[in-house]
């Protein structure tokens, strides 16, 4: 629920990208704060709002790093969009299968505690990259037909006959 109501505000919000960067760091560090509080809990009750609250973050990193994803393959390469998708759903799944296989391992070896905050120390250390979104590198000829400059991409627009009339 939190991830369609929020990726549908983030559509209205997506011509200022910034913000939506600004609002995925802020929920990587979100994600942090909640990560950390998990192993302090003394009772079931104490964890459903750091659990709600971890599902509501990473629901907000996954409705907006899709679409920038999207909008990086747009200035970078051929609009083909199908290949970017499959490879963050890849990774997403991989997360899912990869994910309990090693957990299990380090919860033997350093414990949950400290599984925890080592998922949150990589969380924080992953938050100010988001810095680096801001303004990504575009291709040269894109660029040189924002700016308007002569470029070796033409452009043909065709019209209907029955435009003209």
């Amino acid at each position: 629920m939190g991830t369609a109501e929020l990726s549908a505000w983030l559509q209205r919000c997506r011509e200022s990208r910034r913000l939506v960067l600004v609002i995925v760091a802020i929920a990587l560090l979100l994600d942090n704060m909640l990560l950390t509080t998990i192993p302090l809990a003394s009772s079931i009750n104490h964890l459903i709002i750091p659990n709600a609250g971890l599902g509501f973050a990473i629901g907000m990193v996954d409705s907006s790093m899709m679409p920038e994803l999207g909008y990086l393959v747009d200035i970078r390469h051929t609009a083909v969009y199908g290949s970017v998708y499959a490879i963050g759903d890849v990774a997403f799944c991989l997360g899912f299968a990869i994910g309990p296989a090693l957990s299990g391992t380090l919860v033997n070896t350093i414990g949950f505690e400290w599984m925890l905050f080592g998922i949150a120390i990589l969380n924080f250390m992953y938050a100010p990259l988001m810095y680096f979104l801001r303004a990504p590198p575009t291709k040269e000829e894109k660029k040189s037909l924002i700016i308007g400059e002569k470029s070796s991409v033409r452009y043909v627009t065709y019209q209907n006959e029955e435009d003209d009339q």
